[in-house]
């Protein structure tokens, strides 16, 4: 079986540590952004603020990325888990005695990750510009603790990738004609739908002239780079063991049909009639067999889940056209 790490990454250590279940903790954190907000407010005397949508879209963002972040964690981690479980049911027995066990987290490149979103928060935002009340302070902390945050969700969800990658090079005993793999483009769609939930819900947030700064195109680019990136890491590994167990398949299918073409067309020539319905049926059967396997998916998709991603994928571009239609007056 595929033993699990003591160590848990250090998102949920550090909630492990607060004693908190983890929706309380979720709780807790959106309650603090909120009240951090509040009393910033109170210093600058900008109470009158509270009643305007602008005020929200400006200082509410970034928290509300961040309880998303908390929000999807756990579900991303579960379709994780499961995507591992499939492979794990495809190792031989003396395999799964061995066991492979899930590496354990990574601390030095989870701080190197957390390092790099706060020096790429600080050449984005270059605070020291603009900071001069409590209400910048508080949308500068907001700010760097969700590009923290995403910093390291990128890292996790590249160290998954890897993990997956590494259980796909072992021996697996594929299917092809039943894949266990669907799971694995579950976890794959899991990462899109939770990154590109994330890009659809801070559009909200964003005015068009601040989506048109050079800032927002350069932090949207790599997001979508990144999600298309863990997609597709997790994906192509699969589909690499598939397609080699389908030519496997394929190779066997070809090699008996034409033994048994051969024979049937020198029973043929002969003229010999002993044994011509065999030979004719074997002929008949390795042939449909081929066209089975030629016809066996590469990919552990299904119509479902490729359904899903046509959906996700519009959700971005139909925020983006609804924020453009509302700022030329033609509100939906």
């Amino acid at each position: 079986m595929v033993k699990e790490s003591p160590t848990l990454p250090l998102l949920e250590e550090l909630i492990k540590r607060s004693r908190l279940p983890w929706r309380w903790a979720i709780i807790i954190v959106a309650v603090v952004w909120l009240l951090f907000l509040i009393l910033v407010t109170y210093l600058d005397g900008a109470f009158s603020s509270l009643s305007e949508w602008e005020f929200w879209r400006i200082f509410l963002g970034s928290p509300v990325i961040i309880i998303y972040i908390l929000i999807v964690y756990p579900f991303m981690q579960r379709l994780g888990e499961r995507a591992v479980q499939a492979f794990q049911s495809l190792l031989p027995i003396e395999d799964d005695e061995a066991a492979v066990a899930t590496p354990a987290p990574n601390r030095r490149w989870e701080w190197t990750a957390i390092f790099l979103g706060l020096a790429f928060w600080l050449g984005l935002e270059r605070p020291w510009l603009w900071v001069d009340q409590w209400l910048d302070f508080y949308a500068s902390v907001t700010t760097l603790s969700m590009f923290v945050l995403l910093s390291w969700l990128i890292y996790n969800g590249l160290s998954g990738t890897r993990f997956i990658n590494k259980l796909s090079r072992q021996h697996l005993k594929i299917e092809i004609f039943d894949t266990e793999l669907v799971p694995v483009a579950r976890y794959s769609m899991g990462i899109t739908f939770a990154f590109i939930g994330g890009i659809s819900l801070s559009l909200i947030f964003q005015s068009i002239e601040s989506l048109l700064a050079w800032q927002s195109i350069v932090t949207y680019s790599i997001l979508v780079s990144v999600t298309v990136l863990l997609f597709f890491l997790s994906m192509w590994s699969t589909h690499n063991i598939m397609a080699g167990a389908k030519k496997r398949e394929l190779d066997l299918a070809q090699i008996h049909l034409e033994e048994a073409t051969r024979e049937l067309r020198e029973a043929a020539v002969e003229g010999r009639s002993e044994g011509i319905d065999r030979l004719y049926s074997a002929v008949a059967a390795w042939g449909i067999y081929e066209r089975r396997v030629r016809e066996a998916p590469e990919w552990p998709y299904n119509a479902s889940i490729l359904r899903r991603l046509s959906v996700s994928v519009l959700i971005p571009g139909i925020v983006y056209l609804i924020k453009i239609l509302n700022n030329l007056g033609l509100g939906l």
